[in-house]
């Protein structure tokens, strides 16, 4: 079947269709998926001109030219570019902006703003690099070791609780004999 569709539309549309290299899946006779570290990446465009309202679940690399509004997002990447806007709540590793990033976000590793990034809000990061032009609107705080401490569990405290008491009622036994 020929589509009627000008050449340049049509090559676009050969690309967006091929599969890239290590992104089939195998299937076993039972029906499970098999995934080996290349095909295990889980990659999401939102191309231009779409908008999604909403929640994003299990995406690893998260690439927006449309628009975005959500609650929460988490994920590995997100790259907001030039034509991208992206509301909401973002906890990611890496953040590049390019376009317009709106909310509290959390970069455990780099937060990239280029010359034509926009970012309004709170953010959190480790490493921070704004290129000239870059905007930020709102509040940065940078991520350290200290801020990285686990801190303990109900169980752990309820545990240091009990051994603090113990240890009070036999000093207290001591102290009476």
């Amino acid at each position: 079947m020929k589509n009627n569709l000008p050449p340049t539309l049509e090559k676009k549309l050969i690309n967006r269709n091929t599969l890239l290299p290590n992104t089939e899946r195998s299937y076993s006779s039972t029906n499970s998926i098999h995934h080996d570290a290349a095909s295990h990446r889980r990659t999401l465009v939102i191309g231009q001109g779409i908008r999604i309202l909403g929640t994003l679940e299990d995406v690893e690399t998260l690439i927006i030219e449309g628009s975005v509004e959500t609650n929460t997002i988490k994920t590995k990447n997100i790259i907001v570019q030039k034509t991208g806007i992206l509301k909401g709540e973002v906890d990611s590793q890496d953040i590049e902006i390019t376009g317009t990033l709106e909310g509290n976000i959390t970069a455990q590793g780099n937060l990239v703003v280029t010359a034509t990034g926009r970012l309004i809000g709170q953010a959190k990061c480790r490493r921070l690099k704004v290129e000239d032009g870059g905007q930020i609107t709102g509040q940065i705080e940078m991520i350290t070791a200290d801020k990285l401490k686990v801190t303990p569990s109900s169980t752990e405290i309820e545990t240091k609780k009990d051994q603090e008491s113990s240890m009070a009622e036999d000093l207290l036994k001591t102290t009476k004999n």
